[in-house]
């Protein structure tokens, strides 16, 4: 029983034995001395972490499929967040962190979603299908709460007087928090229909197939197995943020790049799932991983961030700067033009692609 557990449950098993050989290993004198070894170790880790975040999205998926959407996206958005908070607090708490870890992390998943998830998947559905359809209200909820939120919390920090960023960080942990649960409210309850796209979708068929039937589907088990996950992640995350601080100084790469490395981590395992649903064409859920994601990274991240400063007396800085501040207008006047008409197509779609290679490039110059 325990063996078909574990096959069942491969990339959960691979995490624990990964921790294992970390807690034995992982303080020898020689890993720190060799790059070289260092390397090969965080790769190890990164790729180890990734494949759990798939597992993570495994029984988040499960679950999104018994409970239908909207509730199954945010099921899998909220685990996803839940991994990115984790993996900023690890950072945040290892040696002489850097106090724009988590606005470079924020920044770079809203990048990495809008431009080049988003994009990506605009680009290759554009060009499979033409024109893929979905909802125009779910868009415009989004972008509204989005361009609100990150006013609220990315934008405003830069011109609060330095006497009262005290208590606007109080203020701004509430009002994150607020706006998120009034949202998810709108999008259960009175706006659930928003959410959702009944149109023709031409290649659908086989989407679902590898899953079981819905009344085979444990909620019990496939909840705890997620938070069970969710659990060994945080631990790994914390050996992994050593590689990342380590490389990072020995290879003289720019802080922002830790960010990156991290919203990486992050996004892989729902932007898989957003990517099968792009070739499905099924740009509904496409829609609402990749912005619910984005409302979901801001909203959440901010207070859970601010909340761990506090409580290790460590500053936290969320303006950003003024090339950041410029992307990440660009990139969301964009996203509302390519999304007023509820049509995405491969023009859109290149032209965010674009505007993630600028945002990569503009890292590393």
């Amino acid at each position: 029983m325990i063996i078909k557990f574990f096959r069942k449950e491969l990339s959960f098993l691979l995490a624990l034995i990964t921790m294992g050989a970390l807690a034995a290993f992982g303080a020898h004198p020689i890993i720190k001395e060799s790059l070289l070894i260092e390397a090969v170790l965080f790769l190890v880790v990164f790729t180890v972490i990734i494949y759990a975040a798939l597992g993570v999205v495994h029984h988040a998926e499960l679950l999104a499929y018994k409970f239908g959407e909207p509730y199954g996206t945010m099921i899998l958005t909220l685990s996803a967040v839940t991994v990115e908070i984790i993996m900023i607090a690890s950072m945040m708490t290892h040696g002489d962190s850097d106090p724009a870890i988590a606005r470079d992390t924020i920044f770079s998943t809203l990048m990495i979603l809008l431009n080049g998830l988003t994009g990506l998947i605009m680009l290759i559905g554009g060009l499979k299908y033409g024109e893929q359809k979905y909802n125009i209200k779910s868009t415009n909820s989004f972008f509204s709460m989005i361009f609100g939120i990150v006013g609220i919390g990315l934008f405003l920090p830069l011109v609060i007087p330095e006497v009262s960023y005290g208590m606007y960080e109080i203020f701004l942990v509430i009002i994150c928090l607020l706006l998120y649960i009034f949202f998810l409210r709108m999008q259960s309850k009175e706006h659930n229909y928003y959410f959702k796209f009944e149109g023709a979708k031409k290649n659908i068929s086989g989407e679902h197939e590898h899953l079981p039937a819905k009344k085979d589907i444990s909620t019990f088990y496939n909840f705890l197995m997620l938070v069970a996950t969710i659990a060994a992640i945080s631990i790994l995350a914390e050996s992994l943020s050593v590689f990342v601080d380590d490389g990072i100084e020995k290879l003289h790469l720019p802080s922002a790049a830790a960010g990156l490395i991290i919203a990486i981590i992050i996004v892989s395992p729902e932007g898989l799932t957003a990517i099968r649903a792009g070739l499905h064409d099924d740009m509904q859920r496409v829609i609402n991983i990749s912005l619910g994601s984005m409302l979901s990274t801001v909203s959440l991240t901010i207070p859970a961030v601010l909340i761990v400063g506090l409580l290790i007396n460590q500053d936290v800085m969320l303006g950003l700067t003024p090339l950041q501040s410029v992307m990440v207008i660009v990139s969301l006047l964009v996203g509302i033009l390519s999304c007023k008409d509820g049509e995405s197509n491969a023009l859109q779609g290149f032209i965010h692609f674009i505007l993630f290679i600028t945002f990569v490039f503009l890292i590393f110059v």
